[in-house]
């Protein structure tokens, strides 16, 4: 079953729910909702399954943070455990 995408409204969705979803469950549409002109949210089956070729794909293609973007993250998270102390007690403490 291939995912065909289709943009419609927010007003247009809500007009026609049942058969939005009937489409999304039964021929696995998805659904770009938009408001004044804007994707605001996405409208796709939960059953849905991926290949292992596909999860495969996803995971080469996913995003990566470019070495300088990195770099800050290590730094920043350095700073913040450096800055963070633990107390010497809590109420939880027994």
């Amino acid at each position: 079953m291939k995912a065909m995408h289709q943009v419609i409204s927010v007003t247009e969705a809500s007009r026609n729910f049942s058969d939005v979803i009937n489409r999304v469950y039964y021929q696995g549409h998805t659904y770009l909702l938009t408001r004044g002109g804007v994707v605001v949210a996405q409208l796709t089956g939960s059953n849905k399954t991926l290949s292992a070729k596909e999860l495969l794909n996803r995971w080469k293609d996913r995003p990566r943070l470019d070495p300088d973007d990195a770099a800050n993250w290590e730094q920043d998270l350095a700073d913040m455990r450096a800055a963070f102390t633990m107390p010497e007690e809590t109420p939880w403490d027994s």
